[in-house]
């Protein structure tokens, strides 16, 4: 078999610049632009946040049409790359717009252009991710060549998270259209790589397996238990996190006081821990398991975010001060978040493969997609009522009492995650996965030769 030159791992690597950026873009600063912490709003806050709860609904249900066809889509070129190569111009196009909102003051008429740009910049990043994301099987069936591809990935995921990081600075010296314009840039330019240098194996489809529907391949998928415990546990953590990444920069400027520029210096910390820990849940991976560090990440998270509650009223340094070491903190389980989900993801794509004799990672990110997305979309609405409690008119500011009730929200719900990861079956033993209630999970996956 040929070794996968280092150049195409690379290649795939940059792709995780595009992946990150902007989702991270999206979930912090689209409330700041049409639900402003001044209270200068462009579109009535819970409007805006219904509107993208039920844009998360779409994305979810989108996202789970575009991992079936591209399970069973035929093209010359492979399953994947089309998908990535005739989406990535129109996502980056429709990402700037989604921030350039037509009337410069509170009016319906942006709350009727962000219903309509807002599902579709999901349905575009669902085009060209949920592919991009399940493409590493097509590209070698190479073991140790699948984690270098992954290692690049996270590289590339780590630039583009110092990128998000500087965002507040940049809103802060320059403008939104020259901010988003910029990004908009950036995301197309690493990701082109990936859609053009990379090649798919060709796919032969086993005599004896016919196409599955669309309906077949969603209910196979939520047959599979193991994969019920990563779909609620995960989904229900991104209520919590996202929570806490939209809410940072309201906490800055209407609680603490600051500036743009102080949300990328509060973000700093949380972002230099994530990144050390990263390598840290790596490693310890190896020696504890998967299981056992997914419960230390989602409980640590639930004991930390819950600290936000008590910033301010306790006689140690400025509040400021004191955010910024519960967001360095939050930093390093949350780094567990970002190294374990796929690798265990990956355990059960492997353990269906073995009860069904069919390898479909597509349908399980997009599943895994619509109960993601709506917890984000439910996360940003209740951020918009919940943070807004005691505040009067339209557009007035969020609350202290409003945005730390929303910060105990999202530390119950990283507590919830970890009480139902607790039965996850799966476990690894011998460099095997074995399930602990004895089901079937020893025989040999079928050859992909």
């Amino acid at each position: 078999m040929a070794k996968l030159p280092f150049s195409r791992k690379v290649y795939y690597g940059m792709a995780g610049f595009t992946m990150n950026v902007p989702d991270l873009i999206f979930m912090q600063w689209i409330l700041v632009r049409y639900v402003s912490p001044d209270g200068d709003h462009l579109a009535p806050a819970k409007v805006f946040g219904a509107i993208v709860l039920c844009a998360r609904l779409i994305e979810g249900v989108s996202c789970t049409l575009i991992a079936h066809y591209s399970d069973v889509c035929r093209h010359p070129s492979g399953r994947r790359l089309p998908f990535m190569r005739y989406g990535i111009l129109p996502f980056a196009l429709v990402f700037f717009l989604v921030f350039m909102p037509p009337i410069g003051h509170l009016s319906w008429i942006n709350a009727a252009y962000a219903a309509v740009l807002i599902p579709l910049y999901f349905i575009l990043y669902g085009i060209i991710i949920t592919p991009y994301l399940a493409l590493i099987p097509e590209i070698t069936a190479n073991l140790k060549e699948r984690v270098d591809l992954t290692t690049s990935q996270s590289v590339f995921m780590m630039v583009g998270t110092f990128t998000f990081a500087a965002i507040g600075i940049a809103l802060d010296k320059l403008d939104w259209v020259v901010t988003m314009g910029g990004v908009a840039v950036l995301v197309t330019l690493f990701f082109v790589p990936a859609a053009t240098r990379i090649r798919e194996k060709p796919q032969q489809l086993a005599p004896d397996h016919e196409d599955l529907g669309y309906f077949q391949s969603f209910w196979l998928t939520l047959k599979n238990r193991p994969f019920r415990y990563v779909l609620a546990s995960t989904a229900i953590y991104w209520f919590g996190l996202n929570g806490i990444i939209a809410l940072v920069p309201h906490w800055t400027k209407s609680y603490l006081g600051g500036t743009e520029g102080d949300v990328t210096l509060l973000m700093l910390p949380f972002l230099l821990m994530n990144v050390v820990f990263f390598f840290v849940f790596n490693a310890l991976s190896a020696k504890f398991g998967k299981y056992v560090l997914m419960l230390v990440t989602f409980l640590a998270s639930g004991l930390v975010i819950g600290m936000l509650y008590i910033v301010g009223h306790v006689p140690l340094g400025s509040p400021f001060l004191q955010s910024a070491v519960v967001m360095s903190l939050f930093g390093i389980p949350v780094a567990g978040f970002m190294v374990l989900p796929f690798a265990v993801l990956g355990d059960v794509v492997d353990y269906d493969e073995r009860l069904t004799g069919r390898r479909r990672e597509a349908i399980f990110f997009g599943v895994q997609g619509i109960f993601q997305k709506l917890m984000i979309g439910v996360s940003v609405f209740t951020f918009t009522t919940v943070a807004y409690l005691g505040a009067d008119g339209t557009d007035a500011a969020p609350t202290e009492f409003g945005m730390k009730l929303m910060a105990l929200l999202c530390a119950a719900s990283a507590v919830i995650a970890f009480l139902v990861f607790l039965r996850y079956p799966i476990r690894e033993r011998d460099g095997k996965i074995v399930l602990t209630d004895g089901l079937p999970s020893s025989a040999p996956p079928p050859s992909r030769e």
